[in-house]
């Protein structure tokens, strides 16, 4: 597999949940999963496919600048996450979590996680990026891509 079986895989999706593991490995420029990302936000930078991320995302990618004590980091971050094109940041509000306490009553996923899956669903995501086995077997709506099934052996 490879990139452009991932980009098939995506290429039906109108609106596509991301989850932080995403941006983490894009803005880390992971030398197996990079290629994957950059694919991924290409589609919805280029207004592909829609693009959907929680504030828990957003959070997320900031905690390594932040424990640095990065503080332009952390501000280049989130002008990178807040002004990508296509691409939706989904607060917590009182349905997300109540959907989330559903999600995560049904999984047993961590909260954050939880959230992820919940908006998801409730956006009507036709699937999720992600790389997190746990999710794997437990979430069923949407689909899954899980960027390791697609990453080439190095």
């Amino acid at each position: 597999m490879g990139v452009e079986e991932l980009r098939r895989a995506i290429s039906g999706c109108k609106l596509l949940a991301l989850d932080t593991m995403v941006f983490s490995y894009h803005l880390s420029n992971h030398p197996r999963y990079a290629p994957l990302t950059s694919a991924v936000l290409k589609a919805i930078e280029s207004n592909q496919i829609a693009g959907l991320i929680t504030t828990v995302t957003l959070a997320e990618v900031l905690t390594a600048p932040a424990q640095a004590g990065d503080r332009r980091a952390m501000w280049e971050y989130e002008l990178y996450l807040t002004h990508f094109p296509n691409l939706r940041i989904v607060p917590l509000d009182v349905a997300l979590a109540r959907e989330t306490a559903l999600v995560q009553a049904a999984t047993g996923l961590r909260t954050p996680d939880a959230i992820q899956v919940a908006a998801a669903q409730l956006a009507g995501a036709d699937a999720i990026v992600t790389n997190d086995r746990r999710w794997a077997g437990r979430v069923t709506e949407p689909t899954l891509v899980m960027l390791e099934e697609y990453a080439q052996a190095g």
